[in-house]
């Protein structure tokens, strides 16, 4: 669990959020479903636990371009360009996507995948 929770912490730094077509409406609150990596991968149930003891991990994002990305009591300013498929959170940049609802955040550590919460 603390290697898991050393890798949260390191994608965190790195950037957060995704790319599509400017006809996508993606404005609205994400939560972090699951981090697929080869090591240290950390699953929907691990996740939920964390949530459940208020350790949460969400991303807010706006139709123009912005957004905030929650983790563990920090907040960092998130901007994004869905044409270019980027994202940038403080002067890290890195790619995303956009796929049935979901944003997926890759770097060569894995996939945060970010699900949209249900009103």
């Amino acid at each position: 669990m603390k290697k898991a929770l050393k890798l949260i912490c390191a994608l965190l730094l790195i950037a957060a959020l995704f790319g599509c077509s400017k006809k996508v409406d993606v404005s609205g609150e994400y939560y972090l479903l699951r981090i697929d990596a080869e090591s240290d991968a950390l699953s929907e149930e691990s996740l939920q636990t964390l949530r459940d003891y208020g350790i949460e991990f969400k991303l807010v994002l706006k139709n123009d371009g912005t957004g905030t990305f929650y983790a563990m009591g920090e907040e960092m300013k998130v901007e994004y360009d869905l044409e270019k498929k980027t994202a940038t959170v403080g002067n890290n940049q890195e790619s995303f996507r956009y796929e049935n609802g979901q944003i997926l955040m890759e770097d060569s550590g894995g996939t945060m995948v970010f699900e949209r919460v249900k009103e």
